[in-house]
């Protein structure tokens, strides 16, 4: 791997460590620590929600997907996990590693309806950007897995770089609006 690739995902590293920032002691502990904004959660072909349709319908979001869902800083915090993993995986040489890596980004679990009841409740008309953010992230994602399953290297590697822009433009929008506790 050349120096440019090499610090290219030294630089990923370091932006996945910032998307995971919060208490990884458990689930139980995630409620009294911060929150970020999503990466996305359902699939390509879902519309982004608009702040009336998510007050409208609660959890309404695009990406709410079935199920219970978990928080959201429970989600960052494994997106950050997986993020970290594929990175490693690029630098190893590791191309399932990779693989596992970006189909977990793609395939997070959803939100839960009551997050993004808070979400909207917190953001308002911002909502609307928030989900365009997170639709943007979500279509990425899902484009860095399929790159990452053909096994393209560079395709993955510029892909990783638009996930993680995408993650840092929306937390630098909301994550501080998203705090859960505020006073840290």
């Amino acid at each position: 791997m050349g120096e440019r690739s090499l610090a290219l995902l030294a630089a990923m590293v370091l932006l996945a460590g910032a998307c995971s920032n919060g208490d990884r002691s458990g689930s139980e502990g995630a409620a009294d620590t911060q929150n970020a904004a999503p990466a996305g959660t359902g699939t390509a072909q879902d519309a982004p929600a608009t702040a009336d349709s998510v007050a409208a319908e609660g959890a309404g979001h695009a990406h709410a997907g079935e199920g219970e869902g978990e928080s959201l800083l429970l989600i960052m915090q494994k997106l950050g996990t997986h993020m970290t993993a594929l990175t490693y995986g690029l630098m190893t040489d590791d191309s399932a590693m990779v693989a596992n890596g970006a189909e977990s980004i793609a395939e997070h679990a959803p939100i839960a309806p009551e997050e993004i009841e808070r979400i909207h409740g917190v953001l308002g008309t911002d909502m609307a950007e928030f989900e365009r953010l997170d639709e943007a992230v979500h279509t990425a994602s899902v484009r860095l897995r399929d790159a990452a399953a053909a096994g393209r290297t560079q395709d993955v590697l510029t892909l990783l770089g638009e996930v993680q822009r995408g993650c840092v433009a929306c937390h630098s929008q909301f994550r501080e609006r998203l705090l859960t506790n505020p006073s840290r």
